[in-house]
């Protein structure tokens, strides 16, 4: 995910709004370190929502995940 990041900042990445999903079995710091790289980018809208998927994903993680692109695709 670090290299994505790293090459979307190369890009020029800019103008948008993103959700994170982190895996917090095996990196539970992963949510904040895409935050924190992406604070970088010009005009991007990091959502607040953070969906955490532990193992796997199970039918309690589905709400999160339609929260999430509920608030990606509201408009302002």
């Amino acid at each position: 995910m670090y290299d994505f990041l790293h090459r979307l900042e190369i890009k020029n990445f800019q103008k948008r709004r993103v959700g994170l999903i982190e895996n917090g079995s095996w990196a539970p710091t992963a949510g904040r370190t895409m935050a924190c790289m992406l604070a970088g980018m010009k005009q991007i809208e990091t959502l607040e929502l953070l969906v955490t998927i532990r193992s796997s994903m199970n039918t309690t993680d589905v709400p999160l995940l339609e929260e999430l692109a509920d608030n990606l695709l509201a408009t302002e």
